[in-house]
């Protein structure tokens, strides 16, 4: 889906001259606590949660998150230059945590995944130094956000995706993935528990962003 294109493009062509303050919830590298920070955001979490780190995909598609201990599970995507491309999170739905941890744990609902890629892309933007601004091949009003693409299978979680790809008016589309997996959902009640209470999320990685902005990445269209 792809709404609200006008409204993102606007967002961040008025947002990427404030302060950097504006920034502070946005990640410029992908750190190893990435997913903890999208978690600490996206559902406002209020416990610390633990951030598992994989380096091999095939055990972060074996993993799961964990309610207690709290805990994530994190992977990046590298492209052909060894850059950071997509990372991916494996995070507990917010249901699962307010039900173990109390209604004050987090927000009851966690906010679309593509509002973290557009926070890290405005953070990307405003870490950009005087140079690299006068050199940047993608304008703020050329970038797009899609709407999150949203699955229900860890299977077609997992599948390739049009992560960013340019339209016929040059413009940078962005796409996140989803898959939320509610704990208290009427239609999964019946799913063994390690499948539920799950919120997927694939990102795009800030540095494939700066890159991209500044020309030195081949754009592609699958994330992997």
């Amino acid at each position: 889906m792809r709404s609200r294109l006008v409204t993102s493009a606007i967002v961040i062509s008025s947002l990427a001259f404030l302060p950097s303050l504006v920034f502070a919830s946005g990640q410029m590298i992908t750190s190893d606590t990435f997913c903890t920070s999208v978690q600490a955001y996206i559902m406002a979490n209020q416990i610390s949660a633990e951030n598992s780190v994989h380096s091999d995909y095939e055990s972060f598609i074996l993993s799961k998150p964990t309610v207690n201990p709290l805990r994530n599970e994190q992977y990046t995507t590298h492209g052909p230059n060894g850059r950071p491309r997509m990372v991916s999170c494996k995070m507990k739905a917010p249901d699962h945590i307010r039900e173990v941890y109390g209604k004050t744990a987090s927000n009851k609902d966690a906010q679309s995944c593509e509002t973290i890629n557009r926070e890290n892309v405005l953070a990307v933007i405003a870490s950009l130094t005087p140079d690299e601004a006068l050199r940047r091949v993608i304008s703020d009003q050329q970038i797009i956000f899609d709407e999150d693409k949203s699955v229900i299978t860890g299977q077609s979680w997992i599948k390739s995706f049009d992560l960013v790809y340019l339209n016929d008016n040059g413009e940078l589309h962005i796409q996140s993935k989803r898959m939320q997996i509610d704990w208290n959902s009427l239609l999964f009640q019946l799913v063994p528990d390690r499948f539920r209470g799950m919120l997927y999320c694939h990102f795009i990685a800030p540095e494939y962003v700066k890159a991209l902005l500044l020309g030195e990445a081949s754009l592609t269209n699958k994330a992997y």
